[in-house]
């Protein structure tokens, strides 16, 4: 296999592995009394642990990162407002809606990028961004609302969550491009997944947490944990460097879509035609946006 194809088949398979890890996700906060927060420790701490696992395995340097105490607190700022936050919004946001319905609206993330580094250089956008921006508000409105003005089709607070998820993700998006560049990516995303995960056990650990015994409860975890955060994040590294980050921020559409499809199928979600049809502007939007771009916009992991 020639190195786009394989490229193009590392990026696609890690979109759905990530669309089927929110659905993986709200499984298990569905069939088990378990708080976002601590599934949210659980996920990162031990994903963290092999990501760092396999970045010793390659020869990364793991602790030069901590060499220079700038570049460590800059790390402690990303864990906490990247790799922690991202996390625990969108697993919140799944609590209060459903996996389908958290996924597209993280997936503004994109629009935000682009608005935000348009103050900042004081340009103003393009055609085709502006019409990537209208799309997703559309399509935010017809998730939200249903294109009923005078009721809400999900809870505000899923609405909040979701977001702010989208923020986030835009913050852990752009924000350690610096780090990434001196130190790799491995060693800076397995930093900040275990250091989020620790930052927030103290919180997570403090209450209750009943967890059903079975087999599809322990393949969850172990797809949650394994599949759908370490081997994704490495997937969709490995197939970015391949093809680049414009046909990867395009493939990466497959997420929403793919997280709706298996929502539907297997946890009986009820997704209606505004539902749809709310997905697909968001995820045009993304597709206008990666191609006005050409690939400067791109991701270290979700």
């Amino acid at each position: 296999m020639n190195p786009s194809r394989k490229g193009m088949l590392c990026v696609l398979l890690a979109a759905v592995l990530w669309g089927s890890s929110g659905v993986c996700a709200q499984y298990i906060m569905d069939n088990n009394q378990v708080s976002p927060a601590w599934l949210t420790m659980l996920r990162l701490v031990f994903s963290g642990v092999i990501i760092l696992t396999l970045a010793f395995f390659q020869g990364e340097s793991l602790w030069r990162i901590f060499a220079r105490r700038q570049d460590a607190w800059r790390l402690f700022a990303f864990s906490l407002f990247g790799a922690l936050t991202v996390q625990l919004t969108f697993l919140a946001a799944i609590a209060h809606a459903n996996a389908a319905t958290a996924t597209v609206l993280q997936f503004l993330s994109p629009t935000i990028i682009v608005l935000w580094f348009a103050l900042v250089r004081k340009q103003f956008p393009g055609g085709r961004v502006i019409s990537a921006i209208i799309a997703s508000l559309a399509g935010t409105f017809l998730l939200v609302t249903h294109g009923a003005l005078d009721s809400l089709s999900i809870s505000l607070a899923a609405l909040i969550w979701g977001v702010t998820s989208a923020i986030a993700a835009a913050f852990y998006t752009t924000y350690p491009s610096g780090l990434i560049a001196r130190y790799g990516t491995l060693p800076v995303v397995g930093w900040s997944m275990l250091i989020a995960g620790l930052a927030l056990a103290p919180f997570a650990l403090s209450g209750t947490q009943h967890i059903a015994p079975g087999g599809g409860n322990l393949f969850a975890f172990f797809y949650l944990i394994v599949i759908g955060t370490a081997l994704n994040f490495t997937l969709y590294l490995k197939g970015a460097q391949l093809i680049g980050g414009q046909k990867a921020s395009i493939l990466s559409c497959a997420e929403p879509l793919s997280s709706a499809l298996l929502s539907v199928l297997l946890l009986g979600v009820s997704f209606t035609l505004p539902d749809w049809l709310g997905t697909l502007c968001i995820v045009g939007s993304v597709v206008l946006i990666a191609l006005g771009n050409r690939g400067k916009l791109h991701r270290t992991q979700q």
